[in-house]
């Protein structure tokens, strides 16, 4: 059957329908793969873009750098005029512009917009409470003082993304245009996208910096802090911080230093006394602050230490401990404890000091009353002058015990001085042996002096090398029975002379010769002494310049032996004593004339014995202080004047100035028990010829008298 025409014009149409309505599919769909290719490009820019900012961000390590290269790329990217970030300052008070990025032909607005008060920008801050952004291309439209500021600065069109962490914001980014920019939601979403990118650099920067700063600030507080102070981590102990005067101490800290090789050098682990087992539970939980002591060998120093576990500024656990130095501390604990036991030991050696004492001054105390009484009941010549040697022999005893204990408190009080002059050592030497001698000893013993030591003077104090020289030949009579006893000297190549006084007594025992100078030892238990001679001998030595020592073979014999320098300063009371001595000496008497005495003494006891002594060759006049001496002065012209230094009213040293003053020459002899150094110069320097020591010999008084009234 045959279509009609009209048929087939029908079909053609509809094939024509069909075409076009296929061509306006293509047409469509190619529009949509136009766009989705379009919005597929815009999204690899946008994310090209993000990935360069955050890469620019997260690797730059200088802040300011990192967000003026970001800002540059985002601001390349949406062809904005003007970009800026705003943050709020850390005083809450103000807020400003922190970094910005303009266009060319833009000019900076950063230098003004640095610093403003949040109070001034109230309006910002309303509008982002009210819609978070802030988005327009009408700034007449936004609150007055805005706008005025924006048409200031040329922009026409403006959008605002708040800065924000957790919800809170701390300031914003804002996007200026200097054209009538229309915005669309693609512009909107792209903007808070790269706001939220922003947000979290800058509080991770803002992180850092306080961290940063406060680190700096807890250096700079425990850097002043007067004490040792290190940080290490709990688990590596490894040293995380170190203060100033620690690095100081213990030197610079090497990068992840053990805190046990810091602190004591040659560990090889942990110190035995960490106190990290203490410091947090099992749960790892405080258990608060360790106190303890400790001596660090490094350093040689004593430390009080404060030790706890903290949370570093990293979050992780750590181990700090405050060291305070208390070496100075522990030097005064450890003194007080031994002047504890020296004080003990003081107050044992004094008691037993007081009764050894006691011992010896009442054993010849005892003789010497005994006797006395004895020589008051007998008349028999040879029983009076047997107990009349025998009293003697204990007061030389008794003289001796308590010179000794003047010069032990001297040596206590560190008050020995010398008294120098110019000694001839062999003349000294055998008048030592001239004086013993004298004394009672046992005939088998030979007292004999070297006489092939050389002749020698020197500067010297005789006394004292007399009274070292004295005590070792007492003692070697003492412990000597038969053979001899040799005194001698020596000059040595060193320029020391040598003493040596040598026995054929019994020696010393090893063990003894040790201790023998030390204060109350005494070789014999039963031997009469204090046992303080060689002590003494030993401190004047020393005082001299010299040393002291013993050689000895028991059942052969001793040598005791000082050294002495050979050359000595000379002191001044040798030159006040050299220039009273050159004072014009008394006038000629005749043969039958008795000199006149003017004794100026208070007590009765003491002028009696003057009176006893002198009276068969002397005149006597008595005064009982200083004044009446003054009188008797002037009344008599005395040849001689005695006088006491401590008198009641005027004492001695005062009425000798008075009587210089007068411009009288006679003599005058200091008689006193005063006996240091200060007292004879004091008395020299007032105008004294001479000076005793009470309690004074007989024979000593005689000779000084005869000298200064001799012809």
């Amino acid at each position: 059957m045959k279509s009609t025409d009209s048929e087939q014009n029908g079909v053609g149409t509809e094939l024509e329908q069909y075409r076009t309505r296929l061509e306006q599919m293509v047409e469509e769909k190619s529009k949509d793969l136009i766009a989705i290719q379009e919005n597929l490009e815009a999204t690899n820019r946008r994310q090209a873009l993000f990935i360069k900012v955050l890469q620019i961000l997260q690797l730059e390590p200088d802040i300011p750098t990192a967000m003026n290269m970001a800002l540059a790329e985002i601001g390349r990217y949406t062809g904005v005029d003007r970009l800026a970030t705003w943050e709020n300052h850390l005083d809450g008070v103000t807020y400003g512009c922190t970094y910005e990025w303009c266009n060319e032909g833009i000019e900076p607005a950063i230098d003004y917009l640095r610093s403003m008060t949040i109070e001034a920008g109230k309006p910002w801050f309303d509008m982002f409470e009210d819609n978070n952004i802030i988005c327009t291309s009408d700034i007449y439209s936004l609150d007055p003082f805005i706008s005025q500021m924006l048409e200031v600065q040329g922009v026409k069109a403006i959008a605002v993304f708040p800065l924000s962490q957790l919800g809170i914001h701390f300031g914003f980014l804002s996007f200026n245009f200097c054209w009538n920019k229309q915005w669309d939601e693609k512009d909107v979403e792209l903007m808070s996208q790269i706001s939220q990118i922003v947000s979290t650099a800058t509080k991770r920067w803002q992180v850092e910096v306080s961290l940063q700063q406060s680190q700096r600030t807890m250096q700079k507080v425990l850097d002043n802090i007067n004490a040792n102070v290190f940080v290490c981590d709990y688990d590596t102990m490894e040293v995380l911080f170190a203060n100033k005067p620690f690095r100081e101490e213990a030197g610079q800290v090497p990068e992840r230093a053990k805190c046990w090789k810091m602190l004591n050098a040659g560990l090889e682990g942990a110190c035995v006394h960490c106190p990290k087992p203490q410091l947090l539970d099992a749960d790892r939980k405080l258990t608060g602050v360790h106190f303890w002591e400790d001596y660090n060998p490094v350093t040689e120093r004593w430390y009080t230490i404060q030790s706890m576990a903290i949370k570093w500024l990293d979050g992780r656990w750590a181990i700090m401990e405050l060291a305070t130095d208390i070496t100075t501390r522990k030097h005064v604990e450890l003194e007080l404890i031994q002047s504890k036991e020296k004080a003990e030991e003081a107050d044992r050696l004094k008691s037993a000091f007081l009764a050894n004492m006691s011992h010896e001054i009442r054993t010849p105390l005892n003789a010497i009353v005994g006797f006395s009484s004895l020589l008051a009941e007998t008349d028999e010549a040879e029983l009076r002058q047997s107990y009349m040697s025998l009293v003697q022999e204990n007061n030389e005893l008794l003289l001796n015990l308590i010179s000794d204990i003047l010069d032990i408190s001297k040596i206590e009080a560190g008050t020995i001085e010398l008294t120098i002059s110019s000694v001839d050592l062999h003349q000294l030497c055998k008048e030592v042996i001239a004086a013993f001698l004298h004394k009672k000893h046992d005939e088998a013993v030979e007292l004999r002096f070297d006489e092939s030591s050389p002749h020698i003077v020197m500067d010297a104090d005789k006394n004292r090398i007399v009274q070292v020289l004295s005590n070792f030949m007492t003692n070697a009579l003492k412990f000597t029975t038969k053979g001899s006893i040799t005194l001698s000297y020596t000059l040595e190549d060193n320029g020391q002379l040598r003493f040596c006084v040598t026995d054929t007594g019994k020696g010393i025992p090893a063990e003894q010769r040790d201790e023998i100078f030390n204060r109350f030892v005494k070789l014999d238990s039963f031997a009469q002494g204090a046992g303080l001679g060689l002590s003494i001998c030993q401190s004047l030595v020393e005082r001299m310049g010299g040393r002291i020592g013993v050689e000895s073979r028991e059942g052969k014999g001793s040598c005791f032996w000082f050294t002495h320098p050979y050359l000595s300063d000379t002191q001044s009371v040798l030159e006040i004593v050299a220039e009273n001595e050159q004072l014009p000496i008394p006038k000629t008497t005749s043969r039958n004339y008795k000199p006149l005495i003017l004794v100026a003494e208070d007590i009765d006891s003491n002028y009696l014995l003057i009176e006893a002594l002198l009276r068969k060759d002397y005149r006597l006049l008595r005064a009982h202080d200083g004044s009446e001496a003054i009188e008797l002065f002037n009344a008599q012209t005395p040849d001689l004047i005695l006088m006491d230094m401590k008198m009641p009213g005027m004492g001695g040293i005062e009425t000798t100035t008075l009587l210089r003053k007068t411009g009288t020459q006679v003599p005058i002899v200091a008689l006193t028990a005063f006996a240091y150094a200060n007292d004879k110069s004091l008395a020299f320097n007032a105008g004294c010829n001479d000076f005793l020591t009470k309690p004074v010999s007989p024979p000593e008084l005689r000779r000084v008298v005869s000298k200064w009234t001799a012809k």
